[in-house]
């Protein structure tokens, strides 16, 4: 038996597939590949299209119209075996998904452990990193005390140095008068 895979590949390759041609087109084609002189018979001859159609048509020696339509009633047979397969294999596919479907809702599931550890462990893991997050935001806020001191000292500096340079410019200016 085909696996599911399989059937649904072969399904969706058929269900592509364009509709098969009527049962006279079914007959039309038989009866030339049976007869397949007529068409090398009407190639081959010279004259006007009647003189080529009269000498194809004499070619045949016997028609065999009966031995042509069992042919095409057989073809025409298995065409409609191959869609009557087709159509069982679709429903057999749909009525196994209802199968499984049903199966799996019938089923009783007990308690997992491993489903349980794994949620504490996630649950610990989220605790760790809101407890992270709430370092690193303790550490940030530190940084930027720190930066704002060094920045607050820095200018005082700057102050005390400008301040130091008028002096010294003061006193030179007043010892060299």
């Amino acid at each position: 038996m085909l696996n599911k895979k399989a059937l649904k590949a072969i399904l969706a390759f058929n269900e592509n597939q364009h509709p098969a041609p009527s049962f006279i087109i079914i007959y039309l084609v038989t009866w030339l590949v049976w007869h397949n002189q007529i068409v090398s018979t009407f190639i081959s001859a010279t004259g006007d299209i009647w003189f080529r159609m009269n000498s194809a048509i004499a070619a045949v020696n016997e028609n065999q119209y009966l031995v042509v339509f069992f042919l095409t009633c057989f073809i025409c047979i298995l065409r409609l075996a191959y869609h009557y397969a087709r159509f069982k294999s679709t429903e057999l596919l749909n009525s196994s998904d209802d199968d499984y479907l049903k199966g799996r809702e019938d089923q009783t599931f007990k308690k997992n452990e491993d489903i349980a550890q794994l949620m504490s462990t996630l649950e610990l893991v989220q605790q760790q990193l809101a407890e992270s997050k709430a370092r690193e935001k303790k550490a940030i806020s530190e940084r930027n005390e720190q930066v704002k001191k060094v920045l607050t000292i820095q200018y005082e500096l700057e102050e005390a140095q400008a301040d130091v340079k008028i002096l010294t410019e003061n006193v030179n200016s007043a010892s060299m008068s």
